[in-house]
């Protein structure tokens, strides 16, 4: 039997490649796992900071008012009912325009129509699918802050 360059050369590739993977396989440590803890380690959580944002006598019952955090953020504060404030990020889930404020009982966005609902947040109307961001906010004395 005759044996030609490409048939050695295969053979010789083959079996290096074979020597390759064993050598790697015997040097790899074996994967430990763990199992999910059923609770949260509350301190790997960043603490909320608190913002003022203003006097809740501001924000009229029916209306919105909006607060500019930084130029990543502005809040706006729904007040649907006379003890019932709402907070979301005030950027439209459609197109990322900051809405308009609230007008016929809905947050507006100016940018294409989109409508949301100002206790919840969930699209009403217009391209938005999705609801805008919750922000939790709560009423001190006569003062409003948001935990963001």
């Amino acid at each position: 039997m005759t044996v030609n360059r490409r048939t050695a050369l295969t053979g010789i590739v083959a079996t290096s490649a074979a020597f390759t993977l064993a050598a790697c396989a015997a040097e790899a440590e074996p994967v430990k796992t763990t199992l999910p803890s059923a609770t949260v380690d509350e301190t790997s959580a960043p603490p909320a900071t608190e913002q003022l944002l203003g006097k809740a006598s501001d924000v009229m019952v029916g209306s919105g008012m909006k607060y500019k955090i930084s130029d990543a953020l502005t809040i706006l504060v729904t007040r649907p009912a006379l003890e019932t404030f709402r907070a979301f990020n005030a950027t439209c889930t459609h197109a990322g325009c900051i809405v308009t404020g609230v007008r016929e009982d809905q947050i507006t966005c100016g940018c294409h129509g989109a409508r949301f609902d100002t206790d919840s947040g969930e699209p009403q109307s217009g391209p938005a699918r999705s609801a805008l961001g919750k922000i939790t906010i709560e009423v001190r004395g006569e003062d409003l802050y948001a935990l963001i």
